[in-house]
């Protein structure tokens, strides 16, 4: 069954209790987004859901709103939210704390980067939510820290995600100790052949609800692409920086090259960029996003592994370093602008080597992109002249 949400309905409408509505209310949500309208009221019915819908449109309250209402008043661990990545499981840990402590209903994030033994304290206080990455579950299912039987209700969130990240082995792992009479939602930006088929295996007669096009970017978002050559992308990347400061999101292919980039800026007096990727230990990584929401540094430096886990409202403008591997991640990446409706901006740097990967996501998009007017097409052959080497270049002329 598909179901197409509209967004003209009331936090009322939906099926919550009063108290929630009013912490909902109270924290500025005025009314429900397309997502919520359309998978809290199934949610709440114990119907299995597969739900569709770009970054940015609300879907972890979508979850998050059903599972506080089930567990309300109730003692034990009834509900598990699987999240591809530390980043992801951490802010959805947020929201659960947001609505679900004046509520009394508690939850904990397992995450890696952490001691287990912190964990087994916080699992002994039976919280009535998990939050957690596939790979920390197994663990603690290893260790027997954990039993899976009692769980009514499974989120899936960031599907695609899960499985492009190759967790499928750890997921059948803990599918197989849950109940099969459980609840499972399973939420995804995008719908591959992979989620399709997980979806048949793990869920029972689910309600579909698609918001807008598969793999389609926010309309808000201005989107460019810059041509240029592999030598000259940091001296185009400093430009942008000097003459946008809004917020932004700088994507990088590898942590190696996120982590080079960043120190480049740094040598160049630019100190006003943190980093995020898989090399840094978990303490650094949590500073370095509170640091970038609360304004501290105004850039991020971020790789795909942890970019979709990166949920700020005001970044102004995200910045494609590296060209993605493909569309999907494009779309991903983007979509931490323009987020609610709000503007924003994507620019992309794109070389020769990049220009199978770009038809791509232009045949994705429907469109092609806006080419600025300086944005020459790279030269095919990149083979430098005898003795030449890359001029460095000088910092603009701010005032």
């Amino acid at each position: 069954m598909t179901t197409n949400a509209t967004d003209n309905k009331t936090w009322q409408s939906l099926g919550l209790r009063e108290e929630l509505i009013t912490l909902i209310t109270k924290s500025g949500f005025e009314r429900p987004t397309a997502v919520q309208a359309g998978a809290i009221p199934s949610a709440l019915q114990s119907k299995d859901l597969v739900v569709s819908a770009q970054t940015g449109t609300g879907k972890t309250a979508a979850f998050c709103f059903p599972i506080l209402e089930r567990v309300f008043g109730r003692q034990g661990t009834y509900g598990l939210v699987l999240s591809p990545t530390r980043e992801i499981a951490l802010q959805t840990q947020a929201v659960l704390n947001q609505f679900g402590d004046p509520l009394g209903i508690k939850s904990v994030a397992l995450i890696g980067g952490t001691p287990l033994r912190n964990d087994e304290v916080e699992l002994r206080n039976y919280p009535q939510i998990i939050v957690a990455t596939p790979g920390r579950i197994c663990d603690h299912l290893e260790r027997g820290n954990i039993w899976l039987e009692y769980l009514e209700v499974l989120v899936l969130d960031e599907a695609d995600k899960m499985l492009d990240m190759g967790f499928a082995d750890q997921l059948n792992q803990i599918l197989s100790q849950t109940s099969p009479n459980r609840q499972t939602l399973l939420f995804s930006a995008t719908l591959s052949p992979k989620v399709e088929k997980l979806a048949q295996k793990i869920l029972y007669q689910p309600e579909r609800i698609q918001i807008g096009k598969p793999t389609r970017a926010a309309v808000t978002v201005q989107q460019e692409f810059i041509f240029t050559e592999e030598e000259t992308k940091f001296k185009k990347l400093e430009d942008l920086l000097y003459d946008e400061p809004g917020t932004t999101i700088v994507f990088c292919r590898s942590k190696d090259s996120a982590a080079k980039l960043w120190r480049s800026l740094r040598n160049r007096g630019f100190h006003q960029a943190t980093q995020l990727h898989s090399d840094l230990p978990q303490a650094a990584r949590e500073e370095a996003l509170v640091d970038f929401k609360s304004g501290k540094y105004r850039v991020l430096i971020a790789t795909d592994v942890v970019g979709r886990g990166i949920h700020v409202d005001a970044v102004a403008h995200v910045i494609n370093y590296d060209f993605p591997r493909d569309a999907d991640d494009y779309i991903h990446r983007i979509g931490r602008t323009g987020r609610a409706e709000s503007e924003g901006k994507a620019t992309s740097f794109v070389t020769h080597r990049d220009h199978l990967t770009l038809n791509k996501v232009e045949k994705t998009l429907g469109r092609k992109i806006d080419r600025p007017s300086n944005g020459a097409e790279p030269r095919k052959n990149h083979a430098k002249k005898p003795g030449s080497a890359p001029k460095r270049f000088s910092p603009p002329n701010r005032k």
